[in-house]
């Protein structure tokens, strides 16, 4: 099994558990578990901080994390706040200042940052992530190049439609009812387009 998902490093505070969350949570739970367990003697009792990259966790998801690393007499605390747009990770990044407006395509080979909205009518395409600091109600495809990683990411989600990779999904007709006021994100977990508050996405810090 790849173990990429899953990196422990030594640090003068402890150590840090890195986890990609765009894996199957499954698999990076296994992961996590079996990489404590050969270092049991070094690793009980002491202190870590669990940062999650590339997609994030449901609570329950975290919960069971949370009950690992107890078994390893690990307890568990959040972190400071995480910022509210995740930090891009693909290639060189693009940042427009400005709204995109029905009938207009932004393409890049990278990572897109629009500090606007995307109106609908409008196409966001990028190799990359996409974040909009506003609201998304055109089309957005990330991970053109086939990047199942990639994320998108805004204020409000509200598009017409969303492409990550080869995978397209189109929201319920009364999204622009239901859409909550908060930042969300939208990634791929198991090959399905999935749409989640941005606040559930944390670093978090374990000590004895």
């Amino acid at each position: 099994m790849s173990t990429d998902f899953v990196e422990i490093k030594g640090g003068k505070q402890g150590i840090t558990i890195v986890v990609d969350a765009s894996f199957n949570f499954e698999q990076v739970k296994q992961n996590i578990y079996d990489k404590l367990q050969r270092g049991r003697s070094f690793f009980a009792g002491g202190n870590a901080q669990l940062e999650i990259h590339r997609g994030i966790f449901s609570k329950n998801e975290n919960d069971e994390l949370r009950e690992l690393l107890q078994g390893f007499e690990m307890t568990l605390r959040e972190a400071s706040p995480a910022s509210p747009i995740p930090i891009p990770h693909q290639g060189k990044v693009l940042l427009l200042k400005r709204t995109i407006r029905s009938g207009q395509r932004i393409s890049h080979r990278g990572t897109i940052v629009i500090l606007g909205d995307v109106n609908a009518g409008g196409e966001v395409v990028a190799t990359g992530d996409i974040l909009v600091m506003g609201t998304l109600r055109g089309m957005a495809h990330a991970g053109a190049r086939g990047d199942k990683s990639a994320m998108v990411a805004a204020f409000r989600l509200k598009p017409t439609q969303l492409r990550i990779a080869h995978i397209i999904s189109r929201p319920p007709e009364d999204k622009a009812d239901i859409s909550p006021n908060i930042p969300e994100i939208a990634h791929l977990k198991e090959d399905l387009i999935i749409i989640e508050p941005l606040n559930t996405t944390v670093n978090l810090t374990l000590t004895n």
